[in-house]
């Protein structure tokens, strides 16, 4: 009996050990950080996700919303995201309920889910990352966990998984922003999501890459912002190519128009 109860409590041990180290991984900073995790509560990250504009912090000017640019499955299929809604969860700081629309040619789905920080950091003074530049500004990054489930139960939707990353400062006064910083750098992006798209009723999964202003570490990734390969202008991102032509032609303005065109209402 006594090693019985012996062989369960190391069990019970080895469980929460588990738990506990699996935690404070999850619950920890991203690399080249000190740890914010516990401070990031908060804060309302709404605005990283869902706003009326963005704000450049250096130019001292706004802008649009940037909409993301997103790539799906091996013959990177152009996928777009819109969040109609983010709001911050009452009963968990960490978990923002979301709801949006996705699109995938003329496929448009409704869609609702959560983004769940599960990292926070800043950024170590000295480092490549800290705003040295920006006085009063500290700078740093989320690690979130993302799940979303578009309605519907036919093969065009699905549930989108996956881990984003986003950046962001906060100024002398302690208020948080999308970080634009740096906006206008080579590379310069926001909003990075890596995952999978699985339609309802399948086990088979399909790469999902979106993110704000660029993509990098993809194919489209590019110092000037997105450039799509010639083999995958097919797959969706016609308006897109022909948007960049500036060349006033009718064809160009009709991308242009389609490029700004509010898909999700």
């Amino acid at each position: 009996m006594k090693n019985s109860n012996l062989f369960l409590f190391r069990v019970f041990w080895c469980v929460m050990s588990f738990i506990f180290v699996t935690a404070i991984h999850v619950h920890g900073q991203p690399a080249g950080t000190t740890n914010f995790y516990g401070n990031i509560k908060t804060y309302n990250l709404a605005a990283l996700w869902h706003a009326d504009h963005l704000r450049l912090l250096s130019l001292k000017e706004n802008e649009p919303f940037p909409e993301p640019y997103g790539i799906l499955g091996k013959n990177c299929q152009r996928f777009y995201i819109h969040y109609t809604s983010v709001v911050k969860d009452p009963a968990n700081p960490y978990r923002y309920q979301v709801q949006g629309k996705t699109r995938v040619g003329n496929q448009v789905r409704p869609f609702t889910g959560t983004i769940t920080v599960t990292q926070a950091g800043i950024y170590k003074p000295g480092s490549q990352y800290a705003p040295d530049t920006y006085k009063g500004y500290k700078r740093g990054k989320l690690i979130c966990r993302v799940t979303l489930n578009e309605s519907g139960s036919t093969p065009q939707s699905g549930v989108i998984d996956g881990e984003l990353t986003a950046d962001f400062c906060i100024n002398a006064q302690n208020q948080l922003f999308y970080d634009t910083l740096d906006f206008g750098i080579d590379g310069y992006q926001n909003n990075q999501f890596m995952g999978t798209w699985t339609a309802h009723g399948s086990k088979a999964s399909q790469k999902l890459q979106y993110g704000d202003f660029n993509l990098n570490d993809s194919a489209f990734g590019d110092v000037d912002g997105i450039n799509v390969p010639p083999q995958y202008e097919k797959y969706g991102w016609q308006s897109f190519v022909n948007s960049k032509a500036w060349d006033g032609k009718p064809i160009s303005k009709t991308a242009v128009a389609e490029e700004k065109r509010q898909w999700w209402k």
